[in-house]
């Protein structure tokens, strides 16, 4: 064997064992890219639902505090209105208490207690006169009487009066300390809404301060798995180059040791040609080996 050829016969088998080793090597790269690869969306899925989870509180607190300033502005509101009706109503108080010492005073130094009570007496006492038939002298008793009664109460009209504005007032007062006791519990409800929706804000602010290492742990792993995947699809990348190469190497040795068997072939043909030639000039015999090799060099030719 030509020694030229037995060196490109090991070099070539060199390549191809290296060719062996390389393929080894892009197989467990490629596996393991493929793990990477998994591994890597798996932490950047946590990442993405830990953000989700964030926003989502996020837009909640934004909606708690709004609905929460509204409470609070309106229960502010509504203290104003309050402490208002509680003036009004206090005002109206001292009011009453002033005409009811004035009704005291007058009805002091009058003999009636009661107007209310005389004015009905009164009426009664008419309508028995103008209804029932009785003696005179009776009934110069009872229109004596009358008189009297009517007397008292004009001079006891002042109070009279007082004792009305004081009826009307106490009715004034009642319904202002309704209104305020309404107003009173309206706060205490609007109050405990707030307060609740404050304590959420707290909830959901520590909810988030707890998701957000959560949410930076996982796009560390997921930026330390994306390095590595690019590092490792780079390796494959060069040893996918490097097979290439290789191949190309391999293609090259066919490639020549093609065009050397056919040149042996074509020297072999045309020394057999000559021979035969030679056989033919000096009137040599033929041998069946001889036909055969000239048959297929006509047809080659």
């Amino acid at each position: 064997m030509d020694p030229d050829n037995t060196e490109k016969v090991q070099t070539k088998r060199e390549l191809f064992k290296e060719l062996d080793k390389i393929k080894n090597e892009v197989i467990g790269l490629r596996k393991e890219l493929n793990n990477l690869n998994r591994e890597k969306e798996s932490w950047f899925s946590k990442k993405d639902d830990f953000s989700k989870q964030i926003r989502e509180k996020i837009k909640n607190i934004k909606e708690n505090k709004e609905k929460r300033d509204t409470l609070t502005k309106s229960v502010k509101d509504l203290k104003g209105k309050r402490t208002n009706l509680n003036e009004e109503v206090k005002g109206k108080i001292s009011n009453f208490k002033k005409l009811t010492g004035e009704k005291n005073k007058l009805l002091s130094k009058s003999k009636v207690r009661d107007p209310s009570q005389l004015k009905k007496d009164i009426d009664n006492l008419e309508q028995k006169l103008e209804t029932e038939v009785m003696p005179f002298e009776k009934e110069k008793q009872f229109s004596k009487k009358l008189k009297e009664m009517k007397k008292a109460l004009s001079d006891a009209s002042d109070a009279f009066g007082i004792i009305d504005s004081t009826r009307k007032l106490n009715s004034k007062i009642s319904a202002g300390k309704k209104n305020t006791a309404t107003i009173h519990s309206e706060i205490q409800e609007k109050a405990g809404a707030s307060q609740e929706l404050h304590e959420n804000l707290i909830k959901l602010s520590k909810e988030i301060d707890n998701l957000k290492p959560k949410e930076q742990e996982s796009f560390k792993k997921f930026s330390e798995l994306r390095k590595k995947f690019g590092k490792v699809n780079k390796d494959l990348k060069e040893k996918l180059t490097a097979m290439a190469a290789i191949r190309e190497k391999i293609n090259k040795f066919t490639l020549e040791e093609a065009e050397k068997r056919k040149l042996n072939e074509s020297m072999l043909i045309q020394s057999k040609e000559k021979e035969i030639e030679e056989k033919i000039k000096s009137g040599k015999k033929l041998t069946t080996d001889d036909f055969i090799a000239f048959q297929d060099m006509l047809k080659k030719k």
